[in-house]
């Protein structure tokens, strides 16, 4: 589990420092934002995805393990796209 937080603390740090680079977008919340906001949600959904909701679809091993991981990242990614639409 610790290290299933730790590549999602990396990967969304990363998006968050990256992808408004990338798109050529405006940080609407400042640098700050975009860099703390996506970890602390990637960190709570991959708890629970990880946790709860790969059990119960019956998935182990590292399927499990990096299906959690890079669904995390995404749902970081998609946490800064609903901030800048929500700042708009």
């Amino acid at each position: 589990m610790f290290a299933l937080i730790l590549i999602v603390l990396v990967g969304s740090v990363l998006v968050g420092w990256l992808l408004p680079l990338v798109f050529k977008s405006e940080r609407p919340y400042g640098l700050a934002g975009d860099i703390l906001v996506p970890p602390i949600v990637g960190v709570l959904y991959a708890f629970v995805v990880y946790r709860y909701l790969v059990p119960m679809v019956g998935l182990t091993g590292w399927f499990a393990f990096v299906g959690s991981a890079l669904e995390s990242i995404a749902v970081a990614a998609v946490t800064l796209w609903i901030m800048r639409k929500i700042k708009k």
